[in-house]
């Protein structure tokens, strides 16, 4: 995309990724950058996103080259609902603004991937909250059990916090047939 550095980049490393939405800004840094080709100093905006991409989270750093128009609203506990939009305004390419709240907003000329990162505490929050939710809905009603084998292997890659090693423990005499078995079957392969 023109005027937005390492595009490839990014679309090879987190392909399905929404690029004109954000949910969540993480935190975001002020600074006046030198930069190329001619070296004249810029406002940017280096902003971490959190996005969860095929089940997985992920802290997506953005750096907004040539800010202007900043506006922002200290109000609110995050900035969320973020949209970014093609703006043609002379040296201007892009409009990123919080569509649902306006607590922030501002005008930018080019837009930088610097890269991206797993966030393993999120990734461990949605690991135990898609558990869960369908164990609770095994107990209702049956359940996908690829889905259920899914999700128990997404938070046995947690299983060195106390935590979840505990978890996975009490499965091998839970109530449910389907979650014994996949804690036996845990426990076998990890006997050691």
């Amino acid at each position: 995309m023109k005027h937005w550095r390492d595009w490839e980049r990014m679309q090879e490393e987190l392909p399905g990724m929404q690029v004109r939405h954000f949910d969540t800004m993480l935190r975001f840094s002020h600074d006046y950058l030198d930069l190329p080709p001619y070296y004249e100093r810029k406002a940017c905006l280096t902003s971490v996103f959190l996005e969860e991409i095929d089940g997985k989270a992920y802290d997506v750093t953005l750096r907004f080259i040539g800010v202007c128009s900043l506006k922002l609203d200290m109000h609110f506990e995050y900035l969320g609902d973020i949209e970014i939009s093609p703006e043609e305004i002379e040296d201007i390419h892009f409009y990123v603004h919080d569509y649902e709240h306006g607590g922030i907003s501002f005008y930018c000329e080019e837009i930088a991937y610097i890269g991206a990162q797993e966030n393993v505490e999120e990734n461990l929050q949605l690991a135990l909250s898609r558990w869960k939710q369908l164990v609770q809905m095994e107990r209702t009603e049956r359940t996908d059990e690829d889905a259920l084998g899914k999700a128990f292997k997404d938070l046995a890659v947690f299983a060195d916090r106390p935590m979840v090693a505990d978890l996975l423990r009490k499965s091998v005499t839970h109530e449910n047939a389907m979650i014994r078995r996949l804690g036996d079957q845990y426990m076998a392969e990890n006997r050691k």
